[in-house]
């Protein structure tokens, strides 16, 4: 891949990368410390039982005395288990909430089966974090009962408030404060995780539909003969001189308005001319018999004494994101977010299939008038120019 000849990729911006595992890790370290701290609470509580203890022993504290320090001592330590006690619940709870309305849909939404209809809704439920987690708590509360705390006799009554009122306040700032609806970062992170964004369609389309279709054998197009060319251009012959790269530069500019023609606009195409063509590419293709792939050759020129010709053209999909924000409710802004992750979805995509890998460079650039896009074009040329020798 060939690198930028500017900081901010030629007015396209800095193209996202893969989100990382940096929030997982801070979840960790943040499980981590809270178990150092419980592990200190515990300690502490059979400190001060062994002291309450001798002194109980020494005929300092009488029977309702002890027994009263010990509720106080194992407070905060049984406080732990109801607290997770009471989260479980909630989302218990909120997991019956998203069974009443997709009840309506077993049909249509989890093959009329209930036991797959419990399955979605409850998900959270089965998976191997909970049940880790589950089994740690059932030996907290194992642990406290064998030490015999009256919490768990006499008093044990008295968490059940402190139980129900923790789901309400779960409940109410979940749905009444708005506390469930996920952040734009959450939801970004969802759909890149599991490949739903549109962004990612369309590069797959495109990645799938064409470029592994062209770029199979780019070599082989290039250096099959053409008697038909009115030109009498040999791409062979311009591949050997090293006039012209076995490279296929798509180009996506950040506003997602391609033209019709490359070369057709004065100024922003200022520099570019149409070649020809390289030989036609005929592929069966979804019943099409010999369905044609034309691709074409252009001449960039910087005004200066340097040219270079080069197989290009726009990525036709952009078109896609240029449009939907006419009938949706898709932004600019969100569109150009789209865009970059179609670049390096794409990039990502060139790189990992061995028949595509060094054959092709998304070329990004603002889609403005500045910078030009022979420019842009002569940069990547050089960059893989330079990377191939």
């Amino acid at each position: 891949m060939a690198g930028n000849s500017s900081s901010d990729n030629d007015g396209f911006g800095e193209v996202p990368k893969k989100r990382g595992e940096r929030t997982r890790y801070t979840a960790n370290l943040f499980c981590f410390l809270f178990g150092i701290y419980s592990f200190y609470l515990i300690a502490t509580t059979v400190q001060l039982e062994k002291m309450e203890e001798r002194s109980f022993c020494n005929g300092t504290l009488t029977a309702g005395e002890e027994e009263l320090c010990l509720v106080r001592e194992y407070n905060h330590v049984f406080s732990l288990p109801v607290l997770f006690c009471s989260a479980i619940i909630s989302k218990i709870v909120m997991c019956l909430f998203v069974l009443a309305e997709e009840y309506k849909h077993k049909q249509s939404r989890h093959n009329n089966s209930n036991r797959q209809l419990l399955k979605n809704c409850f998900q959270v439920f089965l998976t191997m974090n909970f049940l880790v987690g589950f089994c740690i708590l059932l030996c907290s509360l194992y642990w406290i009962r064998s030490k015999d705390v009256y919490l768990f006799t006499n008093h044990w009554s008295l968490n059940w408030p402190n139980i129900i009122t923790s789901v309400g306040v779960t409940v109410i700032t979940n749905y009444a404060f708005g506390f469930k609806v996920l952040s734009v970062v959450e939801l970004s992170e969802i759909h890149e995780s599991t490949n739903i964004n549109v962004a990612q369609g369309l590069a797959w389309s495109y990645f799938t539909g064409y470029l592994k279709i062209i770029l199979k054998d780019l070599k082989g197009t290039i250096e099959k003969n053409r008697d038909d060319d009115p030109n009498g251009i040999s791409w062979k012959a311009e591949l050997n001189q090293g006039n012209l790269q076995c490279m296929f530069y798509a180009i996506v500019p950040l506003n997602c308005e391609i033209p019709s023609k490359l070369g057709g606009c004065p100024i922003k195409h200022k520099g570019i001319t149409f070649e020809g063509k390289l030989p036609t590419l005929y592929v069966d293709r979804a019943g099409v018999k010999g369905r044609p792939y034309v691709n074409s050759v252009y001449k960039i020129d910087n005004g200066k004494g340097v040219s270079k010709l080069a197989i290009c053209e726009y990525v036709t999909i952009i078109d896609t994101l240029f449009q939907m924000p006419l009938c949706t409710d898709i932004d600019p802004q969100k569109r150009e977010e789209q865009c970059r992750l179609l670049v390096r979805t794409l990039r990502d995509l060139i790189k990992e299939d061995i028949d595509c890998r060094n054959k092709c460079v998304i070329v990004t650039l603002s889609g403005k008038e500045d910078p030009l896009l022979r420019d842009v074009l002569l940069d990547n040329i050089q960059n893989v120019g330079v990377q191939l020798d």
